[in-house]
């Protein structure tokens, strides 16, 4: 009976979408920067290409949320999906940097067309008392995509390459035809199997009250403080991961020469190794509270980036990414569901939008600046003298600058926000 509440036909179609969406999305992640320096952009313009997609994802993301809350969820998604139907094909055609720099800001606007609605959308389908667990449900399935991208993309393009004989630069083009496909069948799942939520219904007479109301958002001064804070973190968290995502394969290539497939390995491993607790995470943050579970997985995750630079063997630094990802995603879905315990209903898609628009604002900067300091210091080495003159390369100095500015995210939202209290089951 429970099971049937939480796991509606709708809810799990929603899932799968997300999965075949972030394994389009991530194909090309273990090879992209080097297919930007094919086209002839330099090092230093790689985060560029990151900052182009999150800009265009955090001008739109509370646009589209909000949208969503008056024409509908299901609509938006499918325009989204359609659209990087197109752009997939456009991108293994393009041959020149610049366009695909724009090409970059289009696909920005299709993911925040899909994203903050995909998630309000089954928030508006569960029970209020299981939202930890839905989101985890939904979280294993996106990153059980996210995470077969890089091998499955990885593979693609080494067999291109090594076995049809394709050349190297077809082998780096073809996976974008397969990103393409798999767009359209997310498309089509969306269609045949997600019910609409939201639209359709015309909106009442406002009287006065109401339209004070919607002014601000009808939230508390407790709930509306700890949104404020909610949005410096993510900005906060969003800087820190975009700082060490272009960086990371250029890292494993330059210090311990591996390929694009065994990158793709290793973040796919990372990533599946991480999700054995994300559905369970999501459960234990309904009973025992959203913070403790975020802090349980986040701290490590933070101290595992520290720590990723000083790795001595490919081997190590393997072993070190997986279990980052392990305590990020033990604090994912806990961290989402503290989301929405926090917005209300009525304005979801909007401050879903304006959270993931936040998140975004962060990761703009972040690939921009950790590239350039990486060109910069990539191939030096550096010696602490109080730490007996321990030796540090200079490419992992983005990796330190995400974990100080993610330990400091942390903190603002252990210490300022306020969980909501836990709502018994109906």
């Amino acid at each position: 009976m429970k099971t049937a509440r939480l796991y509606t036909s709708s809810v799990i179609i929603l899932s799968l979408s997300a999965l075949v969406e972030n394994l389009a999305y991530a194909l090309p992640m273990s090879y992209f920067p080097n297919f930007v320096q094919f086209l002839g952009a330099s090092v230093a313009y790689i985060g560029f290409f990151t900052a182009a997609f999150t800009a265009a994802n955090a001008g739109l993301s509370q646009r589209f949320g909000a949208l969503s809350d008056r024409i509908g969820r299901k609509k938006l998604i499918q325009a989204g999906l359609l659209t990087d139907v197109f752009l997939g094909t456009v991108t293994g055609l393009i041959w020149d940097w610049a366009p695909l720099l724009f090409i970059r800001v289009l696909n920005g606007i299709a993911t925040a067309a899909v994203a903050a609605p995909a998630e309000a959308s089954l928030v508006d389908q569960v029970p209020r008392h299981r939202r930890g667990e839905a989101l985890g449900f939904y979280l294993t399935m996106s990153m059980v995509g996210f995470n077969m991208g890089p091998v499955f993309g990885g593979a693609i393009q080494s067999l291109c390459n090594d076995v049809f004989a394709t050349g190297l630069e077809w082998s780096y083009r073809i996976p974008f035809f397969a990103d393409s496909f798999l767009a359209l069948l997310a498309f089509f799942l969306v269609w045949k199997g997600v019910k609409e939520t939201r639209g359709g219904n015309p909106e009442p007479q406002s009287t006065p009250a109401q339209v004070d109301d919607k002014k601000n958002l009808g939230l508390d001064r407790k709930t509306a403080f700890s949104l404020k804070i909610l949005y410096i973190s993510s900005l906060a968290t969003g800087f820190a991961v975009g700082f060490i995502i272009p960086v990371s394969v250029l890292y494993f290539g330059d210090i311990f020469h591996a390929t694009p497939l065994q990158i793709g390995i290793i973040l796919s491993i990372a990533g599946f190794v991480g999700l054995t607790c994300n559905l369970y995470a999501g459960r234990i943050s309904d009973r025992i509270g959203r913070k403790p579970v975020i802090a349980l997985g986040a701290l490590p995750s933070r101290v595992a980036t520290i720590a990723f630079p000083f790795a001595p063997t490919f081997i190590s630094a393997a072993g070190i990414t997986v279990f980052r990802a392990f305590g990020h995603n033990i604090a994912m879905p806990a961290s989402r569901a503290l989301n929405a315990d926090l917005v209300p209903e009525r304005v979801r898609g909007k401050l879903f939008g304006r959270i993931a628009a936040f998140f975004s604002l962060g990761a703009i900067l972040g690939p921009i600046l950790s590239t350039l300091i990486y060109e910069i210091y990539r191939f030096q080495t550096f010696q602490v003298p109080f730490l007996n003159n321990l030796e540090i390369r200079g490419a992992g100095f983005p990796f330190f600058i995400s974990s100080i500015i993610g330990l400091l995210s942390l903190t603002l939202l252990l210490v300022f926000v306020e969980e909501p209290k836990k709502h018994s089951k109906p």
